[in-house]
Protein backbone atom coordinates (compact mmCIF):
# COMPACT_ATOMS: atom_id res chain seq x y z
CA UNK A 1 0.00 0.00 0.00
CA UNK A 2 1.44 3.58 -0.94
CA UNK A 3 1.53 6.23 1.47
CA UNK A 4 -0.54 9.37 0.46
CA UNK A 5 1.49 11.64 3.04
CA UNK A 6 4.96 11.50 4.58
CA UNK A 7 3.26 11.48 8.39
CA UNK A 8 1.52 8.17 6.95
CA UNK A 9 5.20 6.89 5.72
CA UNK A 10 6.42 7.23 9.50
CA UNK A 11 3.78 5.73 10.91
CA UNK A 12 3.62 2.77 8.56
CA UNK A 13 7.47 2.32 9.52
CA UNK A 14 6.90 2.99 13.32
CA UNK A 15 4.13 0.71 13.19
CA UNK A 16 6.21 -2.30 11.32
CA UNK A 17 9.48 -1.57 13.15
CA UNK A 18 7.31 -2.20 16.61
CA UNK A 19 5.78 -5.53 15.25
CA UNK A 20 9.14 -6.75 13.92
CA UNK A 21 10.62 -6.09 17.25
CA UNK A 22 7.54 -7.75 19.43
CA UNK A 23 8.65 -10.84 16.79
CA UNK A 24 12.00 -10.98 17.93
CA UNK A 25 11.08 -10.48 21.24
CA UNK A 26 8.97 -13.12 21.71
CA UNK A 27 11.87 -15.80 20.37
CA UNK A 28 12.74 -15.53 24.48
CA UNK A 29 9.65 -17.05 25.27
CA UNK A 30 8.28 -20.45 25.89
CA UNK A 31 6.39 -22.41 22.59
CA UNK A 32 2.99 -21.52 23.75
CA UNK A 33 3.60 -18.07 25.10
CA UNK A 34 5.72 -17.48 22.20
CA UNK A 35 2.71 -18.70 19.73
CA UNK A 36 -0.01 -16.77 21.26
CA UNK A 37 2.40 -13.21 21.54
CA UNK A 38 2.90 -13.27 17.72
CA UNK A 39 -0.73 -14.38 17.29
CA UNK A 40 -1.79 -11.33 18.50
CA UNK A 41 1.04 -9.44 16.45
CA UNK A 42 -0.87 -10.81 13.64
CA UNK A 43 -3.96 -9.72 15.09
CA UNK A 44 -3.30 -6.35 16.01
CA UNK A 45 -1.59 -5.56 12.20
CA UNK A 46 -4.83 -7.31 10.63
CA UNK A 47 -7.27 -4.54 12.92
CA UNK A 48 -4.57 -2.03 11.77
CA UNK A 49 -4.38 -2.50 8.20
CA UNK A 50 -8.77 -3.16 8.12
CA UNK A 51 -9.10 0.23 10.15
CA UNK A 52 -6.70 2.17 8.00
CA UNK A 53 -8.17 1.32 4.77
CA UNK A 54 -11.97 1.92 5.01
CA UNK A 55 -12.01 1.60 1.02
CA UNK A 56 -11.82 -2.43 1.54
CA UNK A 57 -15.30 -3.11 1.14
CA UNK A 58 -15.98 -0.69 -1.83
CA UNK A 59 -12.67 -2.01 -3.47
CA UNK A 60 -14.28 -5.49 -2.80
CA UNK A 61 -17.66 -4.88 -4.46
CA UNK A 62 -15.58 -3.06 -7.24
CA UNK A 63 -13.73 -6.85 -7.97
CA UNK A 64 -16.81 -8.54 -7.87
CA UNK A 65 -19.17 -6.58 -10.03
CA UNK A 66 -15.65 -6.80 -12.52
CA UNK A 67 -15.83 -10.49 -11.95
CA UNK A 68 -19.74 -10.84 -12.47
CA UNK A 69 -19.58 -8.47 -15.88
CA UNK A 70 -16.60 -10.87 -17.27
CA UNK A 71 -18.60 -14.22 -16.70
CA UNK A 72 -21.81 -12.73 -18.02
CA UNK A 73 -19.59 -11.58 -20.98
CA UNK A 74 -18.05 -15.13 -21.37
CA UNK A 75 -19.98 -17.06 -23.99
CA UNK A 76 -21.62 -19.97 -23.20
CA UNK A 77 -20.47 -23.58 -24.00
CA UNK A 78 -23.25 -24.75 -26.04
CA UNK A 79 -23.27 -22.22 -28.57
CA UNK A 80 -19.84 -21.85 -28.83
CA UNK A 81 -18.90 -22.10 -32.11
CA UNK A 82 -14.96 -21.18 -32.16
CA UNK A 83 -12.53 -21.45 -29.39
CA UNK A 84 -11.69 -18.45 -27.70
CA UNK A 85 -8.47 -16.86 -28.89
CA UNK A 86 -5.78 -17.25 -25.96
CA UNK A 87 -4.69 -13.47 -24.78
CA UNK A 88 -0.97 -12.88 -25.78
CA UNK A 89 1.02 -11.29 -22.77
CA UNK A 90 3.88 -9.23 -24.37
CA UNK A 91 6.92 -9.04 -22.18
CA UNK A 92 8.24 -6.02 -21.38
CA UNK A 93 11.75 -6.43 -20.46
CA UNK A 94 12.56 -3.53 -18.49
CA UNK A 95 9.70 -4.44 -16.18
CA UNK A 96 10.96 -7.76 -15.99
CA UNK A 97 14.43 -6.62 -15.09
CA UNK A 98 12.82 -4.18 -12.71
CA UNK A 99 10.88 -6.63 -11.35
CA UNK A 100 14.04 -9.45 -10.69
CA UNK A 101 15.88 -6.31 -9.59
CA UNK A 102 13.60 -5.71 -6.83
CA UNK A 103 13.63 -9.66 -6.00
CA UNK A 104 17.00 -9.63 -5.28
CA UNK A 105 17.38 -6.73 -3.69
CA UNK A 106 14.41 -8.29 -1.26
CA UNK A 107 16.48 -11.21 -0.80
CA UNK A 108 19.71 -9.29 -0.45
CA UNK A 109 17.99 -7.32 2.65
CA UNK A 110 16.63 -10.49 4.39
CA UNK A 111 20.00 -12.30 4.33
CA UNK A 112 22.06 -9.28 5.33
CA UNK A 113 19.11 -8.64 8.03
CA UNK A 114 19.44 -12.28 9.32
CA UNK A 115 23.07 -12.50 9.64
CA UNK A 116 23.14 -9.06 11.21
CA UNK A 117 21.08 -10.36 13.94
CA UNK A 118 22.62 -13.51 14.22
CA UNK A 119 25.75 -11.20 14.65
CA UNK A 120 24.18 -9.04 17.40
CA UNK A 121 22.47 -11.68 19.25
CA UNK A 122 26.09 -13.95 19.41
CA UNK A 123 27.56 -10.62 20.49
CA UNK A 124 25.26 -10.09 23.53
CA UNK A 125 25.03 -13.44 24.70
CA UNK A 126 29.11 -13.60 24.68
CA UNK A 127 28.95 -10.47 27.05
CA UNK A 128 26.54 -11.87 29.12
CA UNK A 129 23.60 -9.65 28.81
CA UNK A 130 21.07 -10.69 30.87
CA UNK A 131 18.18 -10.95 28.45
CA UNK A 132 19.92 -10.77 24.67
CA UNK A 133 16.84 -11.44 22.26
CA UNK A 134 15.06 -8.72 24.00
CA UNK A 135 18.46 -5.91 23.66
CA UNK A 136 18.23 -8.00 19.73
CA UNK A 137 14.27 -6.42 19.59
CA UNK A 138 15.36 -2.86 20.44
CA UNK A 139 18.67 -3.05 18.66
CA UNK A 140 16.44 -4.17 15.11
CA UNK A 141 13.79 -1.71 15.60
CA UNK A 142 15.78 1.00 14.12
CA UNK A 143 16.55 -0.96 11.28
CA UNK A 144 12.97 -2.05 10.22
CA UNK A 145 12.39 1.29 10.90
CA UNK A 146 14.63 2.69 8.28
CA UNK A 147 14.04 -0.17 5.71
CA UNK A 148 10.38 0.54 6.05
CA UNK A 149 10.25 4.22 5.33
CA UNK A 150 12.89 3.53 2.55
CA UNK A 151 10.06 1.00 1.09
CA UNK A 152 7.55 3.69 1.97
CA UNK A 153 9.23 6.43 0.50
CA UNK A 154 9.63 4.77 -2.51
CA UNK A 155 6.17 4.11 -2.73
CA UNK A 156 5.11 7.24 -2.19
CA UNK A 157 7.26 8.31 -5.22
CA UNK A 158 6.70 6.24 -7.74
CA UNK A 159 3.72 6.86 -9.64
CA UNK A 160 0.77 4.33 -10.63
CA UNK A 161 1.15 1.40 -13.26
CA UNK A 162 0.17 2.94 -16.53
CA UNK A 163 -0.39 -0.63 -18.47
CA UNK A 164 -3.79 -0.69 -18.15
Amino acid sequence: MASSSYSRAVTVAAMQAVFNSAWIAARELSPAKRRLARVGVIAIGAAGYAAATPDTRQAIRDVREEVESLRDKEPSSDNAEEPPATPEFPLDKRRAVAIVGALGLTIAVTVGRRRLEKRWLARLARDGHAHPTRALALRMAPVAFAAELAIQLIDMHTGPDKTD
